[in-house]
């Protein structure tokens, strides 16, 4: 889930020991494997990345009371769109095409292109239900992080894996910050 903002590849967490001195360190992919191109980004220490990921928690728990309804209203305005009245709108369509198609069948056309209609707008229909699954999907998501935002009593302390797979998507690191990707589409910027 830690990606580089240089070369979109993934960071990895590595066991170093430098001049003697053992400790966890993430690296992008890139710089790690010596048969790829190399990658100029910054080594970050795990306890750095912890620290980040809890202050990005926190700063969208501090701002959930306003952050939480203005995400909720901007994606319910760019989800309500009326799928049903589209996909209506399709099918009607196919079936009078479809009519069209059986007329023609008694004549001496052979009404290829009717067919090739229908099955153009068959997918469609297929593109608009994978589409709404997806806008189910997003609202589900948003749903939880609400619920498990409304659910935290007090801000984190500490680094919590379990708050980490459940909120969070993404992090990119950039040479000056971090920007972390909650699941709901949140992003939070983290400065040096």
């Amino acid at each position: 889930m830690v990606f580089c903002a240089h070369c979109g590849d993934i960071f990895r967490r590595i066991k170093w020991n430098n001049r003697g001195c053992k400790s966890t360190v993430w690296r992008c992919a890139s710089r790690v494997e010596k048969d790829g191109p190399d990658c100029q980004a910054r080594t970050v220490r795990e306890e750095r990345l912890h620290e980040v990921v809890v202050k990005a928690i926190n700063e969208a728990f501090q701002g959930k009371e306003n952050i939480l309804p203005l995400l909720r209203e901007n994606i319910e305005s760019s989800l309500a769109e009326d799928v049903t009245d589209r996909r209506a709108a399709l099918d009607e369509k196919i079936k009078k095409l479809q009519h069209e198609l059986l007329a023609t069948a008694d004549k001496k056309n052979s009404g290829d292109d009717l067919g090739m209609e229908v099955r153009r707008l068959r997918n469609e229909k297929q593109a608009l239900q994978a589409e709404e699954a997806s806008h189910q999907d997003l609202r589900a998501r948003i749903d939880e992080m609400m619920t498990f935002l409304d659910g935290l009593s007090r801000e984190l302390t500490e680094y919590d894996e379990e708050y980490v797979r459940t909120l969070i998507d993404k992090i990119t690191v950039h040479d000056d910050h971090f920007i972390v990707e909650f699941k709901s589409g949140i992003e939070i910027q983290i400065d040096e």
